[in-house]
C-alpha cells in the first residue's frame, strides 16, 4: 500500500478522498480524527477553524427548512453544504473569518466586508463552483472558479484585496 500526502496552504485542507477501498475509508477516518482531535484543538489553528465551523453551523441550522426566510427560500442544498465545509477548510489562517449565510436558492455564501466599496462575496454552488463578485474602491471583480484540493489563487487574491 502506498499513501501520498500533499503539502497545502492550510493544515486542515487534506486532499479530497475519492477512493472506494477499505484502505481509503480507513485513511479518511484517520484524517478526520486528525482534523477533529489534533489540529482543530490547537490555539493557533483551532480558534479560526472552530469559529468558522460555528458560523457555518448557525447558517445551516437557520436555513434547514423550506421557506426559512418567510419569502419562499429553499433550504440549504446538502451538496452546497458539504462543499462549503470543504471551502472553509481551505481558508488560510491569516484570512479573516467571513460572514457566512445561506442564499434564498439554498447555496452557502461567504462574505468579507470592510466597507460599502470594500467587499468580496462567494457563493458555493452544489457542483463545487465558486461564483464570486467583489468591489474594491472603484474596481470590481467577478467570475467563477471550481473548488479543488487547494483554494484558487483568484479567490485568495480577491479576499486579500478587501483588506489591502
Amino acid at each position: 500500500m502506498t499513501a501520498i500526502c500533499a503539502i497545502h496552504a492550510t493544515p486542515l485542507a487534506f486532499p479530497e478522498n475519492v477512493g472506494v477501498s477499505g484502505t481509503a475509508s480507513a485513511l479518511e477516518n484517520y484524517i478526520k480524527d486528525i482534523e477533529e482531535t489534533l489540529l482543530a484543538r490547537t490555539v493557533t489553528i483551532g480558534r479560526h477553524y472552530w469559529e468558522t465551523r460555528r458560523t457555518l453551523a448557525e447558517a445551516f441550522e437557520s436555513s434547514a427548512v423550506d421557506n426559512w426566510d418567510g419569502y419562499g427560500a429553499k433550504p440549504i442544498d446538502p451538496s452546497s453544504c458539504l462543499k462549503a465545509i470543504r471551502f472553509s477548510k481551505l481558508l488560510p489562517m491569516n484570512v479573516p473569518i467571513p460572514d457566512i449565510s445561506i442564499d434564498t436558492d439554498g447555496e452557502a455564501r461567504f462574505e468579507w466586508y470592510k466597507g460599502p466599496r470594500q467587499l468580496f462575496s462567494i457563493a458555493v454552488r452544489n457542483d463545487g463552483q465558486l461564483a464570486y463578485a467583489g468591489l474594491f474602491g472603484a474596481n470590481q471583480a467577478y467570475g467563477a472558479e471550481y473548488l479543488g484540493d487547494e483554494l484558487p489563487n483568484t479567490i485568495l487574491d480577491n479576499i486579500r484585496r478587501v483588506y489591502a
